[in-house]
């Protein structure tokens, strides 16, 4: 039987996914950092959070919300690279890029100032950028300006990844699908948790594995103490 074949056109915004994707790949060297974390206190936040206002809150806000926290703790994740200069830039602002799928593609649009906003206010332009992103109607300042990238695969998800970094961003936060599992408890017995593999990859021409570890245990930290994230 003849094999057959057909062909798609590398065209449009799968175009533009093709170059970045590649030039990040073969200009940045990749590393990447996995780790779990349980996330029962989270769950119990986010319902907490429904509650409180008639904006619904789900994981991905909260999430956006803590890193300027902990990137301003950790600002080499929140810089870039002057290649010209060969001179690293540390920014002082906060402009967070969400994945987000659509028919053409991954596109990542950029929710600007996150340091500003509240989880509500954040919720409310996740949902904005969303519509646009699915719609094809986001402009150029929507999808420009962004510092840090997190990557939610959500339950479609593995439990770990090994995110492409959004050049020439220094680093991309993954935050995987949450599943039950046997934990130790604080009285050392066997209980029922949930968990989420959590994965950063990191440019290591100028981020070293120490400052991966302190990172990601402020992470977890800010992560099984959700009230802190404010």
């Amino acid at each position: 039987m003849e094999k057959k074949e057909h062909r798609l056109p590398i065209k449009g915004m799968r175009k533009q996914i093709y170059k970045n994707l590649a030039k990040s790949a073969f200009t940045i060297p990749h590393a990447t950092s996995m780790d779990e974390v349980q996330v029962d206190a989270l769950m119990a936040y986010k319902e907490l959070l429904n509650k409180q206002t008639t904006v619904k809150i789900t994981y991905l806000p909260i999430f956006v919300k803590l890193l300027p926290k902990l990137l301003a703790k950790h600002e080499i994740f929140n810089a870039t690279i002057d290649e010209k200069e060969k001179e690293i830039v540390i920014r002082t602002f906060y402009n967070i890029g969400i994945a987000v799928a659509t028919d053409e593609g991954l596109i990542v649009p950029v929710i600007k100032n996150v340091d500003t906003k509240t989880i509500e206010e954040i919720a409310l332009d996740i949902q904005e950028l969303t519509i646009k992103a699915r719609e094809g109607k986001l402009t150029i300042q929507n999808i420009t300006g962004g510092t840090f990238t997190l990557s939610n695969t959500g339950i479609r998800g593995g439990i770990y990844a090994t995110p492409i970094i959004n050049y020439p961003q220094a680093a991309i936060l993954g935050v995987h699908a949450m599943k039950e599992r046997p934990v130790i408890l604080p009285n050392r017995q066997i209980g029922i948790g949930t968990m989420m593999g959590l994965s950063l990859s990191f440019d290591h021409r100028i981020i070293d594995g120490e400052s991966v570890g302190y990172f990601m245990d402020d992470l977890k930290q800010f992560i099984e103490n959700p009230e802190t994230i404010g």
